[in-house]
């Protein structure tokens, strides 16, 4: 496996704009996701940009000569660092996106509760016109009742895939944390001594 200095500075630059995306505490959301979504972007375009820059000059300087065993073994290192903080990085998202769905499904079946009280059964059947205004609230009842026990079924699945992504976002948070203590030494380390 030969690979080359440019690839550990590409990397290492790949994981620091990663990792600024990724340092928004647990628990906590922006109040519009779809902002945040495109803060990442912005600040993902510019990383790239950056490192497509510094790419270009690393090579330059470097001539594409391969490096080291110690430098291979930062390279495998740090690819498995990049692996791990993209996988964060996509948990976080999934996550923001299960609470985008939780939200507008928790308020329609509170408002399909407040349907469901008597006097808002009768009221939706005061202005119909009809003589079968009975039969309009039972099937009013049961619309709303199917609705109702259908929507509870789907918050319980995304509460339930929630969780499982929560418990998943923890242990990718402790993973990167762990590889960037084991690895950035070690790149900064090796970037000391190119200079």
């Amino acid at each position: 496996m030969k690979l080359n200095l440019f690839t550990v500075i590409f990397l290492v630059i790949g994981t620091i704009g990663v990792s600024a995306q990724s340092n928004q505490p647990a628990g906590q959301f922006p109040p519009n996701p779809m902002d945040n979504i495109a803060r990442e972007l912005t600040v993902i375009s510019k990383s790239v940009k950056n490192l497509n820059q510094n790419m270009t000059l690393f090579l330059e300087k470097l001539g594409g000569e391969p490096g080291t065993d110690k430098q291979q073994k930062i390279l495998v290192g740090l690819q498995i660092l990049n692996q791990a903080e993209l996988r964060l990085a996509t948990l976080q998202r999934s996550q923001i996106e299960l609470v985008e769905k939780q939200v507008p499904t928790r308020a329609r079946i509170i408002q399909i509760e407040q349907d469901l009280r008597p006097e808002s059964v009768d009221r939706s059947a005061t202005f119909l016109g009809t003589t079968k205004t009975e039969e309009f609230r039972d099937n009013r009842r049961k619309s709303l009742d199917t609705e109702r026990i259908s929507l509870q079924t789907l918050l319980a699945q995304i509460e339930s895939t929630l969780a499982q992504t929560s418990s998943e976002v923890r242990e990718a948070q402790v993973l990167v944390s762990r590889l960037r203590r084991q690895f950035l030494p070690l790149i900064e380390q090796q970037l000391t001594e190119l200079q």
